[in-house]
């Protein structure tokens, strides 16, 4: 009987019953303050690397405010806390990343009720991919996120590839109250140094960092005919993620592993990955990179806008990979980058600088000048 009763209880309902229960009062600095919600204290780097340049970010443009870093797995237990003690000067941001949309809901309904909890605040939600497709739970939780977005009355999102701010565009061109901004993803607003990445001394192997989760593209046999070109190079192979076993992480243990993530990347020869920030990790270390696909636009669309005239980065196609063993080649012949230099003009994120600091504006500026726009 308990069983039946409790699944006939609304999941939102559940979560509001266990947030109240699970409250924790949280001791705010005085002065402003600017909050980094859903701030990542798990095992994903990239997600660490967002979080740490999101932070970086902030402190650069609102250098007289204290950063306060929510952590995701906190946002429930401490959400009323903040509400309390929130001014009408602080800032509300939200974390970049690629969790917008349908594939990773508890991350998404954890950003709409922080959008709901803080109406009278300015919200700017850092660059994120939107996922979405046909199905039609893909269209139920597009209709959810338009209609709590839409009910705030200052709210900025940024994506941070333009076939997700033509979707956004789109969904919310009956919402003048939603801003929609293009920008960079925030890691690459930073360099490898800002985030302690040491220099290794041995540089002479070959790092496969490739996805075994859903958003894998690759079929089993062409996941063997990447192997072998790999093989071929002589070079040793080192298998690595840019996911790690661990969880309730702290900052100076996120930074740790962040660091050293980083200085693994800086210490290959050549990196082969189909994760975005494994790619943005080779961008920062100057690290010759193979690029592939995986399941939806986020990796080929951010090469296309910001990064195909890298030429440490090159992206093959899956009825490319033929030409994996010449690009290996091209690859291994250039030269490291520095550590200490960053990749991508800041002018790219002036849009973004502009909802921070409060300069309001119809439409942001788009800088970045895509060759192809995958739809």
């Amino acid at each position: 009987m308990n069983t039946l009763i409790k699944s006939l209880v609304p999941v939102a309902y559940k979560h509001r019953i266990a947030a109240r229960l699970n409250a924790q009062a949280l001791t705010l600095p005085p002065g402003p303050r600017a909050f980094v919600f859903l701030a990542a204290d798990y095992g994903n780097v990239g997600d660490m690397a967002i979080t740490a340049a999101q932070v970086n970010f902030l402190k650069q443009q609102l250098p007289h405010y204290h950063i306060v870093t929510i952590a995701v797995d906190q946002t429930r237990a401490l959400i009323r806390s903040v509400r309390r003690q929130i001014q009408p000067h602080d800032l509300v941001t939200l974390i970049g990343g690629g969790n917008m949309g349908v594939m990773y809901p508890d991350i998404e309904s954890l950003r709409q009720l922080v959008i709901r909890y803080f109406p009278q605040q300015r919200i700017v939600c850092f660059p994120q991919t939107l996922d979405w497709d046909d199905s039609p739970l893909s269209e139920r939780t597009l209709r959810q996120l338009v209609k709590n977005y839409a009910r705030h009355p200052n709210l900025h999102v940024f994506a941070r590839e333009i076939t997700s701010y033509h979707k956004l565009r789109a969904l919310f061109s009956r919402y003048p109250n939603v801003k929609i901004g293009l920008v960079p993803d925030i890691v690459m607003s930073v360099t490898a140094a800002q985030l302690a990445s040491q220099n290794p001394v041995q540089k002479a192997h070959l790092l496969r960092c490739l996805r075994a989760d859903k958003e894998a593209a690759l079929l089993s046999v062409q996941y063997a005919r990447l192997d072998r070109a790999l093989m071929d190079s002589g070079l040793k192979i080192t298998l690595t993620d840019t996911v790690i076993n661990a969880d309730q992480l702290d900052n100076e243990q996120c930074a740790s592993a962040l660091a050293d993530k980083l200085s693994q990347f800086r210490g290959a020869r050549l990196v082969v990955t189909d994760r975005l920030h494994g790619m943005i990790f080779c961008l920062l270390t100057g690290t010759p990179c193979l690029v592939l696909a995986n399941s939806n636009q986020k990796i080929q669309q951010t090469w296309l806008d910001w990064l195909q005239d890298q030429p440490r980065i090159k992206f093959v196609k899956t009825e490319q990979l033929h030409q994996v063993p010449s690009m290996i080649r091209e690859l291994l012949a250039l030269p490291q980058g520095p550590l200490d230099e960053l990749a991508l003009s800041a002018h790219h994120y002036q849009p973004l600088e502009q909802a921070i600091n409060h300069f309001p504006s119809a439409h942001y500026a788009i800088t970045a000048k895509p060759q192809q726009y995958i739809a």
